[in-house]
């Protein structure tokens, strides 16, 4: 067993054998999560019956760009077509004017880096993944264009986004926004304008980027909920080439470092066996973790979720 913390998050690595034949429930005092990396695909079966979701690391939001933004909108549910129309009259109505910036350079980035850091500043666990990035974001700024959300000629808000030629691509790698009640508007708008950049750019699809399959600790439920509104469908990332993370199986044993309730993508395996290989095209599922029972799994239901399960911890 290694025993690592990470942001907070206490995590027990251990073989498919420990995981197998340990009494977790006497250890949740000691970690919130134990987790099996790469689990040998006839363990599968046992493991979940364990009690552990077999699952991606990391999961990659795509949708197609489609050929107008019109289109794009009406593959949306009539709630979600709203609230995107809403942010658009919204930004037009304050003044609110949309820059794109083809290539990125230097001191949009950082401009971009100083919005997201304010942003990072306020979250429980936030990682500033994009200023861990800046030295390799800057040496392929080629590959790169920023959107920018300018009130006058203040930033309040801006996409940093990524060419993929190889699979015809525009990533959404980081985003961020003023800290107001408004974000969310500004943010559907800015996105559409991403989006029609990625048009413009001869692009077959749009990616709204890259997560970890656990959304509780880094990356939050709310997250999950908004990808799905504009019907982005999750793919493991190591077949989209965005990571080259191995499979997991995770049993969460408590949820003190973690929203309530979470939420584990993983992968919707047969019940008599869920050995057989994984490819791009495995269904996938949704547990949702919470301390007391009778969520509403409306609110978790998508086209790409075969099933949706509650787990009570703790």
């Amino acid at each position: 067993m290694v025993v690592e913390t990470t942001y907070g998050l206490t995590t027990a690595l251990v073989t498919a054998d420990e995981a197998l034949h340990t009494n977790w429930a006497s250890r949740r005092r000691e970690f919130d999560v134990v987790r099996v990396v790469d689990p040998e695909p006839h363990c599968r079966p046992q493991l979940r019956r364990a009690g552990f979701a077999v699952h991606p690391a990391w999961v990659t939001w795509i949708a197609p760009a489609g050929p107008s933004e019109e289109a794009f909108l009406d593959g949306l549910s009539g709630k979600e077509r709203r609230s995107v129309r809403a942010g658009m009259r919204f930004v037009a109505e304050q003044g609110i004017r949309m820059k794109a910036v083809v290539p990125l350079d230097p001191d949009t980035y950082d401009t971009f880096l100083e919005l997201y850091e304010r942003q990072i500043s306020t979250m429980r666990h936030g990682v500033p993944f994009a200023r861990h990035d800046r030295d390799d974001v800057l040496a392929h700024a080629d590959e790169y264009f920023a959107v920018q959300a300018l009130a006058d000629d203040t930033l309040v808000g801006c996409c940093v986004c990524r060419v993929r030629e190889d699979v015809s691509t525009v990533v959404i790698r980081f985003a961020a926004t003023a800290p107001d009640s408004r974000q969310h508007r500004v943010v559907r708008a800015m996105y559409m304008q991403a989006f029609q950049v990625a048009r413009e750019l001869g692009c077959r699809d749009i990616s709204l980027g890259t997560d970890p399959a656990l959304y509780g600790h880094i990356a939050k439920p709310g997250l999950f909920s908004f990808k799905t509104a504009l019907r982005f469908t999750p793919i493991p990332a190591r077949f989209f080439g965005t990571m080259d993370d191995p499979d997991e199986a995770t049993r969460v044993l408590r949820l003190d470092a973690l929203s309530e309730p979470s939420l584990l993508l993983r992968y919707h395996l047969p019940a008599d066996d869920g050995s057989g290989p994984i490819a791009e095209g495995t269904p996938l599922g949704l547990d949702v973790l919470i301390t007391e029972p009778a969520p509403d799994l409306v609110a978790y239901q998508a086209p790409f979720v075969r099933d949706v399960d509650v787990r009570l911890v703790g």
